[in-house]
């Protein structure tokens, strides 16, 4: 599998810094690679991948990285300090909210591309 962007690009143009090794980006730009995937139906043209599906793989990729390496996903709900409590979101609504960031990344990048089109009106 081709993923849409490389360690390269994303230090060099996108200027991506939240994700430190290549390896790391290769694994989440492969996530984001596959949402994209899945967005598009697949249009994308592997030999000739737009500029905006490079910047959305990376920005995709910074998203997934930190969601799944932010300790307890940094979605406290409320912290109570006399007699420490915390609750945490429900995982149901992280995931949910992880899908709406990830909704406003691809229409950001690629809504005026064509390649989110779903033949509908």
């Amino acid at each position: 599998m081709t993923n849409y962007a490389d360690y390269a690009y994303y230090t060099d143009t996108y200027k991506g810094a939240v994700i430190d090794t290549a390896s790391s980006f290769l694994r989440y730009s492969a996530k984001a690679t596959q949402t994209i995937k899945l967005n598009t139906f697949g249009r994308v043209d592997k030999d000739n991948i737009p500029e905006e599906v490079k910047m959305c793989c990376c920005e995709l990729a910074e998203l997934i990285y930190r969601h799944e390496t932010t300790e307890d996903n940094g979605n406290i709900a409320s912290e109570k300090v006399g007699e420490y409590s915390v609750s945490y979101v429900a995982k149901d609504i992280q995931e949910k909210s992880l899908a709406e960031k990830k909704q406003d990344i691809l229409s950001n990048w690629l809504a005026m591309t064509g390649l989110l089109y779903r033949g509908c009106i």
